[in-house]
C-alpha cells in the first residue's frame, strides 16, 4: 500500500499569515489578546494559539481594553469601526484575497449594481462582506448557494447585477451561478471571480489525485469551508472519500485492499497534523504486516 500526498497540501499563504500575526502578537504584547471568534478553522490551531494566550471571544461589546486580532476571514466595517471608537487596538489578519473580494463588492454597491454572492450566508467571510456593501443607495444584496437557488431569484431586466464568490467556492460551482444569472438577462452583468488561486488550484490537485487512487482522505476542521468543499470535490470522482479531524478518525477497515491512499488538506491545516495522520496510517500498515 502507498500514500499519495496532493501537490497543494497544508497551510495555505492567508492563512499562514494570520497564524503567524496571531503568534507574533502573543509573544510581544503585554495586553490581553482577543480573537473576535476562531481566526481560522481549526480547532487544533486554535487551541494551540489558545494555550499561548490567545482568548476566543464572540463579542468585543464587554472588552474594557487589550487587543482584538480579527480573523482571516474578515470583520464588518461596522463592528470595526465600534471597536476603534472604543481604543481598543485592532491586529488583522484578513485574508488578502478576502480583502480583494471586500473591495470590489463595496465598489459594486457604490456604483448602483445589485450584488449577488455565491456562498455560505452563514459563514463569517460572507457575514463580512456583505456588510462592505453601501446600504441606502438602492443596491440590493442576495447570497445564494448554487444554481438552484439562483433560480429562485426574481430579476428584472432592468437591473444592473454584479457577480462575485466566496473565496472558498469551486469554479464550476461559481460558473454554474453565473450562467443561471446570464439567462435571466439583467440590463448589465459585471462577473468577479474572487475565488481564491490557493483554493482553486487545491481542489484541481486533489480532483486529479482522486482519479488515481484506491481512497482519499481529506484532513481537516469539519467546520472549515474549503475543507468541505475539498471534500464534495473528491467525492464527485471518487466515492471512497473521506472527511477527517486528526488521525483520531481513521478507522482500520478503511484500508482493507486498498493498494493507493491519497491524502489532501483544507488550507487551514497545519503540517504537523497531516504528519500524524501519515504516520498513524504507516504505523497501522508495519503491525498488520509483522
Amino acid at each position: 500500500m502507498r500514500i499519495r500526498l496532493s501537490k497543494k497540501i497544508g497551510f495555505c499563504f492567508g492563512v499562514k499569515r494570520a497564524v503567524g500575526m496571531a503568534e507574533k502578537a502573543l509573544d510581544k504584547n503585554k495586553s490581553s489578546i482577543y480573537s473576535l471568534g476562531s481566526i481560522i478553522h481549526n480547532s487544533q490551531v486554535v487551541e494551540r494559539l489558545s494555550r499561548k494566550g490567545l482568548k476566543v471571544i464572540k463579542d468585543a461589546g464587554r472588552m474594557k481594553g487589550g487587543v482584538v486580532v480579527i480573523s482571516s476571514h474578515g470583520l464588518s466595517p461596522g463592528i470595526t469601526k465600534r471597536i476603534l471608537r472604543r481604543g481598543i487596538k485592532i491586529i488583522d489578519t484578513t485574508c488578502p484575497f478576502v480583502l480583494n473580494a471586500q473591495r470590489i463588492a463595496r465598489r459594486l454597491g457604490e456604483e448602483g449594481y445589485d450584488v449577488v454572492v455565491v456562498g455560505d450566508a452563514a459563514h463569517p467571510e460572507i457575514k463580512a462582506l456583505v456588510d462592505f456593501i453601501p446600504k441606502g443607495r438602492g443596491s440590493r444584496i442576495y447570497v445564494v448557494k448554487d444554481k438552484h437557488a439562483a433560480v429562485r431569484l426574481k430579476l428584472g431586466h432592468d437591473q444592473k447585477v454584479g457577480v462575485i464568490s466566496q473565496t472558498t467556492q469551486s469554479s464550476g460551482n461559481f460558473l454554474d451561478v453565473v450562467k443561471v444569472i446570464s439567462e435571466k438577462r439583467p440590463r448589465e452583468l459585471r462577473v468577479f471571480n474572487t475565488i481564491c488561486k490557493d483554493a482553486e488550484e487545491r481542489q484541481n490537485f486533489a480532483g486529479r489525485l482522486a482519479k488515481n487512487v484506491g481512497m482519499m482522505l481529506i484532513i481537516g476542521g469539519k467546520n472549515s469551508a474549503n475543507t468541505r468543499r475539498l471534500f464534495e470535490v473528491c467525492r464527485k470522482v471518487l466515492a471512497d472519500s473521506h472527511l477527517i479531524e486528526t488521525d483520531k478518525d481513521l478507522k482500520e477497515n478503511w484500508f482493507k485492499k486498498r493498494q493507493v491512499i491519497g491524502v489532501t488538506s483544507g488550507a487551514s491545516t497545519p503540517d504537523w497534523v497531516i504528519r500524524k495522520v501519515v504516520n498513524s496510517i504507516t504505523r497501522s500498515l508495519k503491525q498488520k504486516a509483522a
